[in-house]
């Protein structure tokens, strides 16, 4: 089986190259056999990756220990979901799943019926299969899966205790769906600039493949956040690692191309940021690999230092010369009316958007190479820490609130300066009465007051526009259509204010104790009462078991059973926690086990933090209102075409 999944990736490189220059020469010489060849060798190395994958997924699942990979992330008792997860562990299964997820988009491409498109796709999936090349390049020569020992082994080393847990099952893979996802926009945008055609109509067709890629690097992050809350045992989410920010990085990048996408859309302005942005977010997804895997950079979550990694570096720099190129080349398709007439418009507020959300990719994409460039040219190690990111990025972000309340009170074109205030009153009022619930609740820094009030100010400008939406919905005088994208907008907007009250909340109000206890004594922490139960020891094949039982209560009231381990594993030689937790919309219990000693006593550190489970729920509503926003909807069929184009232009002056 390790033969196949070898030469399947062989003929992978074989087909996609092959695909790449067909279309090409298919393309410049006008032949359709060419071209027909080439969208023959895109269905070809699509199947093929996905045997080669198919080939590793059977070697994990068998534990056939005598390919390396499989040695390396499985054994005997491990249990079976984690020889899954497995595959995308190392970075050798990472970069085949990369593989055959390019294989996939490349598809969407292909079979896509959308009239715009048909004249794009020999370039864009020659670009695609380029890179679908370089990957299996890869896997070939630095990173091969289906590498076999010298001495087959009788068992498996397993995974790191860290990664067995639900979070890696669903956070590596929901990431690289949206890193391979990038691609298609960057290919689309390569073709729309060779063909002349980087126009209004490209930018509507190009949206589900960038909001697509948006949605699920976005939701890997929360994800991670969630999984590292769960299981690292020091009470947070982000810890603004090189290899979390370089994650976050294109993320940014990619939501202020998708505020700018609307404005190229909606008014035929903002061509060159699209170009430019879409284009990085691509090349920040290779950057993030990057980081991964060249060592320069210093991070836990980083494979280590591998030649494979200037392979993507040289692969990032020809993919901003080309774009750089094609910029230069096609000036003149990238001319457009300056649409911000105002900066007191719509026009004017996606502006300021896009700027805000360039600068806090630009303050932590400084911030995560600063110290690796420090090192090269001076010799120093320097560390930034979380003080340094949240100094930048707090101030950036209280401003994005701020603008996420004021643009949906903005109309195109223009917004006159009497109908403002009566159009931001909601907002006003959503500050109050966030500010009242805050002081209320007992809030008293003046960082929670002001983020509150800021979150506050947003969600009721946004409610409000959402209301007047839904009136005009009743009315029965829009496509649904065009309503439902607004609606998804509109839940993906709350779905961030509600990750900024968690975030502010679980920052501000966070806080811990350290407890010792002997069997049968309680302890009172902000509230709750902790009683120790009795030490839980045992030993398996995998680990040393080190627990404590503890009963949980609240007012005399009881709250269950809380379970925290200190487990030794032997595979890894290390001490791993598993946290103990209680979660409610207002507060988290996190509690720890620091030590146990032979005679019983635990030391415990205990956590209390506000709103985290805001930040969770927050991305559940991003999640759903993406999905709203990308379901395919119909045009209400009463509604004559010419009548409904009017009303959707009386609605774009109404903002």
């Amino acid at each position: 089986m390790a033969d196949i999944g070898y030469a399947a990736i062989l003929l992978t490189l074989a087909t996609s190259l092959y695909a790449a220059l067909a279309y090409l020469l298919g393309e410049r010489h006008g032949a359709p056999e060419l071209l027909e060849s080439a969208r023959n060798a895109v269905w070809t190395s699509a199947a093929l990756a996905t045997v080669a994958s198919g080939a590793l997924l059977y070697l994990l699942e068998r534990r056939d220990f005598s390919i390396r990979y499989v040695y390396e992330h499985t054994s005997t008792f491990q249990p079976a979901l984690y020889n899954l997860s497995a595959f995308w562990a190392g970075q050798e299964g990472s970069l085949l799943l990369w593989l055959w997820l390019l294989g996939l988009f490349a598809l969407t491409v292909l079979v896509s019926r959308r009239p715009f498109l048909q004249d794009l796709k020999p370039v864009a999936l020659a670009v695609v299969s380029a890179t679908q090349a370089l990957f299996a390049l890869l896997l070939l020569t630095f990173s091969n899966p289906f590498a076999r020992l010298a001495v087959p082994q009788r068992e498996g080393f397993g995974l790191n205790p860290l990664l067995q847990n639900i979070g890696m099952v669903l956070h590596p893979p929901v990431v690289f769906v949206g890193y391979a996802g990038f691609t298609l926009p960057f290919a689309l945008a390569v073709a729309a600039l060779v063909k002349g055609r980087f126009t209004r109509q490209w930018a509507r067709e190009v949206r589900p493949w960038l909001l697509t890629a948006w949605l699920f690097l976005g939701v890997g992050i929360v994800i991670g956040g969630w999984w590292a809350y769960q299981e690292l045992g020091w009470g947070g989410y982000w810890g603004w690692d090189p290899v979390e920010n370089s994650s976050l990085v294109p993320w940014l990048v990619a939501t202020a191309a998708l505020h700018a996408s609307i404005v190229q859309e909606r008014r035929g302005g903002f061509l060159t940021w699209n170009a430019v942005l879409v284009a990085l977010s691509f090349v920040l997804c290779l950057f993030a690999t990057f980081v991964t895997r060249s060592g320069v950079i210093q991070s836990v979550h980083a494979f280590g230092g591998s030649a494979e990694a200037w392979v993507f570096a040289a692969f990032i720099l020809g993919s901003l010369g080309l774009m750089a190129w094609l910029l230069v080349r096609h000036q003149r398709d990238l001319e457009a009316p300056d649409v911000v007439e105002s900066l007191a418009s719509r026009e004017g507020g996606f502006l300021f958007t896009v700027l805000l959300f360039v600068g806090l990719g630009a303050a932590v994409f400084l911030g995560t190479v600063y110290p690796a460039l420090v090192e090269l040219l001076r010799g120093q190690e320097v560390a930034l820490g979380a003080s340094f990111y949240n100094r930048v990025f707090g101030p950036l972000a209280l401003l994005l609130l701020l603008l996420l309340g004021v643009c949906p009170a903005l109309l195109w074109r223009r917004t006159e300066g009497r109908a403002l205030p009566a159009r931001l009153w909601p907002g006003g009022a959503g500050a109050v009465l966030a500010l009242a619930a805050a002081l209320t609740l007992g809030a008293r820094e003046a960082v929670a007051l002001v983020g509150f009030a800021a979150v506050g100010f947003a969600a009721g400008t946004v409610l409000d526009d959402l209301l007047r939406a839904a009136a005009v919905r009743r009315e029965g005088q829009v496509p649904r259509r065009v309503d439902r994208r607004r609606l998804g907008a509109h839940l993906v907007h709350l779905g961030v204010l509600l990750m900024a009250a968690g975030i502010v909340g679980s920052s501000v109000y966070k806080t811990e104790h350290q407890v010792v206890l002997l069997p049968g004594e309680e302890v009172s922490v902000a509230g709750y009462t902790l009683q120790y139960v009795q030490p839980l020891r045992g030993t398996d094949q995998a680990k040393q078991r080190a627990a404590v039982e503890l009963t949980l209560s609240q007012g005399g009231k009881a709250l269950g059973t809380l379970t925290p381990e200190r487990n030794f594993y032997w595979n890894v030689g290390q001490v791993v926690t598993e946290v103990a937790l209680r979660s409610s919309w207002k507060e988290d219990l996190y509690v720890v086990l620091a030590a146990l000693q032979e005679d019983g006593m635990a030391t415990l550190q205990v956590q209390v933090a506000r709103m985290v489970q805001w930040i969770w729920a927050g991305g559940f509503m991003l999640l759903a209102g993406t999905l709203v926003g990308l379901w395919p909807g119909r045009r209400a069929a009463s509604i004559p075409v010419e009548a409904a184009r009017g009303r959707r232009e009386a609605l774009a002056e109404e903002g």
